[in-house]
């Protein structure tokens, strides 16, 4: 395959790498003509060679069953059906099939030269593509979702040059002048797994490919979406359980105050049982990493120790709670009493 240097095709490249706050967006539009190198000459005999030896050894196993099995194997053998109709290129054991596989994998591995893609694809990894709407509307979806203020079909012609690097039907029209979209045979691929997610993981990933074969010509359109991760993390720090507890306390009594300034006392009912049913799923276990890295627990006496001291603060909270309801309480009898 021999890369053409397109200068249309670097402004659809440069639309399709750009980021945003959540997601980080690369892709890329390369162009080759698939006049063959003599790497590409090599890696044809490769793939014509493992596809014959597929083909052998399946021939092989069939002639070994007995004609009923034979016939259910050339029926449901999906490995079987690649060398008949189910391919995406055709029959494999077509040679024009197998050569349009191949063009594939040469451009993968000349657009991606830190990958050899012929080790990792089969041809079941593709898939025809039929309706050339469906996959312009399929990117335009994606890249849509991703810049959710930018309407893919519709452009001001006051933005100029801006154009250039935002993704829109300008972009498809640069590709059909040197594709002929109409003309073009269609092919995607997902596989399983994807050999780019070694690194990161993409929310979105597309890879179609425009095979022209008058024009001898193939062109490679590919878009990841791999969300924004932090590399930096807050450093832990000890946190004995009752200081846990008091934090905890302090938040919920906050919580309350600020509820019951907005919503009245019915909503602070409803924040302090939501948080008992926090406490309730609290463990108590508090952990922490030591000098060595190691985790280290908290131990047990210390925890007992901690939660008995907690204890007895609740107790003298609940005794002053109840002396100031009965309070409460005597002072309104005393009031109606004197009415």
């Amino acid at each position: 395959m021999k890369y053409l240097p397109v200068q249309d095709f670097e402004a659809v490249t440069s639309a399709l790498n750009f980021n945003t706050p959540d997601c980080n967006v690369t892709g890329g539009c390369d162009l080759y003509t698939t006049k063959s190198t003599g790497s590409d000459k090599k890696l044809y005999k490769n793939i014509d060679k493992d596809l014959d030896s597929q083909h052998a050894a399946l021939l092989k196993l069939g002639a070994s069953l007995s004609p009923p099995d034979r016939e259910h194997m050339l029926a449901t053998s999906p490995s079987m059906q690649l060398f008949s109709t189910s391919s995406a290129f055709g029959p494999l054991s077509d040679l024009s099939s197998r050569r349009t596989f191949a063009y594939l994998i040469a451009t993968l591995n000349a657009s991606h030269p830190h990958y050899d893609f012929s080790h990792v694809l089969r041809p079941n990894d593709f898939k025809r593509e039929r309706n050339l709407r469906r996959v312009m509307a399929n990117l335009d979806s994606i890249l849509q979702n991703v810049r959710p203020g930018f309407e893919a079909t519709s452009f001001d012609s006051s933005l100029g040059s801006d154009l250039n690097s935002v993704w829109g039907t300008q972009c498809w029209s640069l590709i059909d002048k040197e594709m002929r979209l109409n003309e073009c045979t269609i092919f995607s691929y997902q596989p399983d797994p994807d050999p780019f997610e070694e690194d990161e993981s993409a929310i979105w990933a597309v890879h179609y490919f425009f095979f022209n074969r008058a024009l001898k010509r193939v062109a490679y359109l590919y878009v990841r979406v791999v969300p924004v991760v932090s590399s930096t993390s807050p450093t832990l720090r000890p946190m004995r359980v009752s200081q846990a507890k008091r934090n905890i306390d302090s938040d919920a009594e906050g919580a309350s105050k600020r509820a019951n300034y907005w919503l009245g006392d019915r909503q602070v009912e409803l924040v302090n049982s939501l948080d008992d049913e926090e406490e309730q799923m609290d463990d108590g276990l508090f952990w922490n990493r030591g000098e060595d890295g190691d985790l280290v627990l908290y131990s047990e006496d210390e925890y007992l120790e901690e939660v008995e001291e907690d204890d007895l603060d609740d107790e003298d909270q609940h005794d002053t709670h109840m002396m100031h309801t009965e309070r409460l309480m005597s002072e309104d009898i005393a009031g109606r009493m004197e009415i």
